[in-house]
């Protein structure tokens, strides 16, 4: 058995419209002058970062930018014995969601004959990430009938499960606050019959896999817990967990891969967790990174990080692997289409090795 591990970063995300650290700023106060009764308490966080402007006077300070803004407010709260202001912590949930789309049903009613083709909604930005984490989960569909049906109604019922049979499996750990993947595995669990099981492990490690692990780093939207990146976890119990998670992932991985990750100088932490979780790492085969590198700075960082002889690089966007994974299982699909009943997630490897083939 194969175990593989995802590490995403803001870029990830970013296609789908959410903020990056660079806009931030810019988006939320979009958001405020847009309406202004709705995201009043957007005024103390903007007051607060205007009365920070004051270390531009003796130190280089980019204020443009939510980390350092979140990370020197974080900074002055501890030593005051605080914790990030609840008004912040709303503030940056509330951003995040208002730019998370949500995943739309299939607006046509009862599902077509091509159902297959709509099991993660309408098409829409959202539905790409949706055979991303199809595949994460092993998610199997299937068409079934109803045991009692009114008359004229559908018949029809459609299942999700968990492939047992498939040979891969798959953890994330992600430096990102929102709920871009938990929406996916809520959405299924919404549409479909399903009997619990297709959810991300987000407390406990389990060294069999059976589940994927989701580990959020910076703290998740979810529980309102935000850790600034450049931040000493270890002044934040919550997050606690899910870098022993992580720990135990790394160790036991035998595939690395970044997307949308830049490898930021300030984010420190992350270089010692991978640093050390490689100590105890048994057998780890390939190291790849998918980021934009428009200037070549990106490469540069990894370069200087890691030394192992199969790691490779692309600088190409996210969409781009996703898009390739969305054509690959439709061709699968089409080239199966005696079965009309089931559809399985599992084409992430050949997508994955055909990907890196290509120039």
């Amino acid at each position: 058995m194969e175990k593989v591990t995802y590490i995403l970063g803001a870029g990830f995300s970013a296609p789908l419209g959410l903020p990056v650290m660079s806009n931030f700023l810019f988006k939320s106060k979009d958001m405020y002058y847009e309406n202004q009764d709705t995201y009043t308490h957007f005024k103390k966080v903007f007051d607060s970062i205007e009365s920070l402007s004051i270390s531009k006077n003796y130190y280089n300070s980019n204020l443009f930018n939510i980390e350092e803004i979140l990370s020197l407010t974080e900074m002055m709260d501890f030593l005051d014995g605080k914790k990030l202001s609840e008004a912040f912590t709303k503030y940056i949930a509330d951003v995040i969601s208002y730019h998370t789309p949500q995943m739309k049903p299939y607006d046509g009613g009862a599902l077509p004959g091509n159902w297959y083709d709509f099991v993660f909604g309408s098409s829409g930005p959202l539905t790409k990430y949706g055979y991303f984490v199809g595949n994460l989960l092993r998610m199997t569909f299937c068409e079934g009938r109803k045991a009692k049906a009114l008359p004229g109604s559908d018949e029809r019922e459609f299942h999700a499960a968990v492939s047992k049979e498939e040979s891969i499996r798959y953890s994330v750990l992600t430096m990102n606050y929102d709920l871009v993947l938990e929406n996916v595995a809520s959405f299924v669990k919404n549409h479909f019959v399903t009997d619990g099981t297709l959810s991300f492990e987000k407390s406990n490690y389990d060294p069999e896999w059976e589940l994927c692990h989701l580990s959020k780093l910076h703290g998740c939207l979810e529980g309102g817990i935000i850790v600034p990146p450049t931040w000493a976890k270890g002044t934040h119990p919550q997050v606690v967990p899910a870098w022993k998670t992580a720990y135990q992932v790394l160790r036991d991985t035998n595939h690395i891969r970044f997307i949308g990750y830049s490898l930021p100088e300030s984010d420190s932490y992350i270089k010692y967790l991978l640093k050390s979780a490689v100590v105890g790492c048994k057998h780890l085969k390939t190291i790849d990174v998918i980021c934009l590198d428009p200037d070549g700075s990106v490469k540069t960082r990894f370069d200087d990080l890691l030394e192992f002889g199969y790691y490779r690089f692309k600088n190409v966007s996210v969409t781009d692997y996703l898009d390739s994974l969305v054509r690959t299982t439709q061709e699968i699909r089409r080239n199966n289409y005696g079965n009309r009943t089931t559809i399985t997630m599992n084409s992430l490897e050949k997508v994955h090795a055909a990907f890196w083939a290509s120039k």
